[in-house]
């Protein structure tokens, strides 16, 4: 059975990841700053790494938060993108699976944008991973796949969310109408399985999104439905959402706080971000199969079972 290796293959993705390969019986290392191989592929990737590999996948990214200056998020999500795919062109590799962001798309508009929609990335993060992601096709066995907004058990970044809903304080801004497309971390998982070995899809970029595109609203409603609750309280203006997050920014950011609000956040939660999934379908054999309602409730058991809602 061929080794695949994982870079960046211990975090919220990774971990759904590696129960698939292990549950289909594959050889796989996971090597990251704390895996099982030690690497951080901001400062290199040796090629020893990948020398007996027959596919890697690149799953290093630094996500999107305050207080993160760009230099940070370039040395990893774009420099270190490029040097996995140096490493793989010089070892060799049969495959790359490099995993990017349908965020490098930037806002939408209610249309679904598919993969020859021109790139638009408005923050440091979605920047530099539309650089990674160019860096990583400069090898011509790379399959990119830009996942959307990824949900499921694990995922401790979007946890004050999900508090927030519990207790009654989320509030929704603008009205909460900007579409979303959420997609299962074991959905994404599984397209990245399949992109290790379909046919004829080396040098493609691949959207994978969940069957469901609805407001933020109602995703919110969703989730508190899965808490047993309701959602509280008014929507916040936009124009006051901005201003606010503005001025936590302001009060918090020198102390090395992250600010509850923020204006990018503020960004993400108004503006519409929907895309076309058929490319995947018909070249991956890939659709997403986890409904969102079952998603939420595996999400929302996690969390309780961490005491974390």
């Amino acid at each position: 059975m061929s080794r695949v290796i994982l870079i960046g293959g211990n975090g919220f993705l990774g971990t759904a990841l590696t129960s698939r390969l292990r549950a289909a019986g594959r050889d796989f290392v996971v090597a990251s700053r704390s895996g099982t191989v030690p690497v951080d592929v901001a400062e290199g990737v040796p090629q020893a790494l990948v020398a007996d590999a027959d596919a890697v996948v690149n799953l290093a990214s630094i996500l999107g938060r305050p207080r993160i200056d760009e230099g940070t998020y370039r040395a990893v999500n774009a420099e270190g993108a490029r040097r996995v795919a140096e490493a793989c062109a010089a070892a060799g590799v049969r495959r790359l699976v490099h995993v990017s962001t349908t965020g490098v798309l930037g806002p939408t508009g209610t249309t679904p944008l598919d993969e020859s929609a021109p790139p638009r990335p408005e923050t440091p993060y979605e920047r530099t991973k539309l650089e990674g992601e160019r860096a990583a096709r400069a090898f011509a066995r790379t399959v990119v796949l830009r996942p959307g907004h990824v949900y499921g058990p694990g995922d401790r970044h979007m946890l004050p969310f999900y508090r927030s809903i519990a207790k009654g304080t989320f509030r929704t801004i603008g009205g909460g109408r900007a579409l979303w497309q959420p997609v299962h971390v074991d959905d994404v998982a599984r397209a990245i399985e399949l992109a290790l070995d379909a046919p004829g899809t080396e040098g493609g970029i691949f959207h994978v999104a969940g069957s469901e595109r609805l407001s933020l609203g109602a995703f919110a409603a969703r989730i508190a439905a899965a808490l047993g609750t309701t959602l509280r309280g008014p929507s916040i203006p936009t124009p006051l959402a901005w201003g606010l997050g503005g001025l936590l920014e302001a009060l918090m950011l020198p102390f090395g706080s992250d600010p509850p609000l923020t204006r990018a956040r503020v960004r993400t939660m108004t503006t519409h971000r929907v895309y076309a999934i058929e490319r995947a379908r018909a070249s991956l054999g890939w659709a997403p199969r986890i409904g969102l309602d079952d998603g939420l409730a595996g999400t929302v058991a996690w969390c309780r079972a961490g005491g974390w809602a």
